[in-house]
């Protein structure tokens, strides 16, 4: 058998040489996009995280603001403060109701999904942070919150040792569509003594209350 020839042997030997290259460079490339996705993807995840955790302290401090209310807000002797400490029943109404000076005031409900759908109302009852304490907090683009942070109060059954109230309070994101709520209980003394939060909780089931109110 006759050997091939010095320079078809050479150029063969080049083809598989530039063909291996090729399936490197490929190999490479298709290694790159992949990390590249990879971290993209990793940087938008912590992205929302960041804003989620945003939204729950604006939450957390619509529950603080509204533990204020409570006790009294800025006016101490008015006619909502003292609607609150002694548990109006022209105060806290079915639907929170009640109207000004009695916005977010709410008879207890027993459906969940009601004071989600008062919370995520920009024109509904729900306090907007501040309004009865003189509280303010910046908002805006970037690392703040899109809207204000709200809350609502519900008178809860009669129970000893004073007025228990459950405050639902909603915080919102830097980005669009990232809202997060608490809930927590609050105790007064009848006496008339600073009262005390009872636990808390996040609504996990809050990221579908958002999407069923949607258009």
């Amino acid at each position: 058998m006759r050997g091939l020839h010095p320079d078809r042997f050479r150029r063969r030997e080049g083809g598989v040489a530039l063909l291996t290259a090729l399936v490197l460079m490929l190999a490479v490339l298709m290694t790159g996009i992949a990390t590249t996705r990879g971290a993209l993807q990793g940087a938008r995840a912590a992205a929302h995280e960041r804003d989620r955790v945003l939204a729950l302290q604006m939450a957390d401090a619509a529950l603080h603001d509204a533990q204020q209310d409570i006790e009294g807000g800025m006016a101490p002797g008015s006619a909502r403060a003292n609607a609150i400490a002694g548990g109006s029943a022209d105060a806290f109404v079915a639907g929170c109701g009640g109207g000004r000076p009695y916005n977010g005031l709410c008879a207890h409900a027993t459906d969940p999904d009601q004071l989600a759908a008062l919370l995520l109302d920009d024109d509904g009852p729900a306090v907007v942070f501040g309004s009865f304490t003189g509280a303010s907090m910046p908002g805006g683009e970037g690392a703040l919150p899109l809207t204000a942070p709200r809350y609502l109060i519900e008178l809860m059954p009669a129970a000893p040792g004073g007025q228990l109230y459950r405050i639902t309070a909603r915080g919102a994101g830097s980005m669009p569509g990232t809202h997060a709520a608490l809930q927590a209980y609050y105790r007064k003394p009848p006496d008339g003594a600073q009262g005390r939060r009872i636990g808390w909780r996040e609504l996990g089931n809050w990221s579908e209350l958002v999407a069923a109110s949607g258009p």
